[in-house]
């Protein structure tokens, strides 16, 4: 494998569908192309850790965090695109190589603004959880769930790290009770205890129709960036 190959740490499988059209699997390192390999972790810190330690081991000389988050900064919409340039996360600022992120946005035809992202253990589905963590972190637009354990991977392998993230959830809107516990480590609908939930919380119906739209404008923001991911490397 190429030294020089970007690692790049994905959540769920319809983020890495925006840069694979083949078969996924699931914490295997997958190659992208020549230039990217990449490994699907499902949700969460550990897994994200994992699935950094293991495009280590392969071999890559960088590692990129890609996929969505929730707003944090009420300026935020579905869709918007960010490329933050520090990680908080377990009360520590990781930065994202600079010098990466500007050939990155330079080759973007649109605005990205900068500031911060967070970083958590669970899940900030409610308006208040995400008002706290603004409020603990004004400097952060977004929150996710892996990029503070692929910041930390990086910053221990003295290698370049960087984020790519579009948001799903504004900072205004809760995520349906329904949403949180019908989808798996994957983002792969349960069927069961998704109708389960519509039958307790009929009301979630009109949310989770306009999750899946808001979700599907953050994809294709991904998408906009994923021919730039090769041509606009760390040096």
């Amino acid at each position: 494998m190429s030294a020089s190959r970007i690692g790049v740490v994905v959540a769920l499988d319809a983020e890495a569908q925006t840069l694979y059209s083949g078969t996924l699997s699931h914490e295997r390192v997958i190659t992208v192309s020549d230039q990217l390999s990449m490994v699907v972790s499902g949700m969460g810190p550990q897994a994200a850790g994992q699935a950094a330690e293991q495009l280590l081991q392969s071999g890559v000389a960088a590692l990129l965090s890609w996929g969505t988050a929730g707003g944090l900064n009420p300026d935020c919409q579905a869709g918007d695109l960010l490329v933050p340039e520090q990680v908080v996360w377990n009360g520590r600022h990781w930065p994202v190589d600079p010098a990466w992120r500007l050939t990155l946005l330079r080759q973007l035809s649109s605005r990205v603004p900068g500031g911060g992202l967070c970083s958590v253990s669970v899940p900030c589905a409610s308006v208040a959880a995400k008002a706290e963590l603004r409020a603990a972190h004004p400097e952060s637009r977004a929150v996710d769930m892996e990029s503070g354990a692929v910041a930390k991977c990086a910053a221990r392998a003295c290698l370049p790290f960087l984020v790519v993230r579009s948001v799903v959830d504004p900072a205004s809107q809760a995520l349906p009770v329904s949403a949180t516990r019908s989808v798996d480590a994957y983002g792969r609908p349960r069927w069961l205890p998704l109708l389960g939930g519509l039958l307790r919380h009929p009301g979630d119906l009109p949310a989770l129709m306009g999750l899946g739209r808001q979700m599907q404008a953050a994809l294709q923001s991904l998408r906009r960036v994923q021919p730039y991911l090769e041509t606009a490397r760390p040096s």
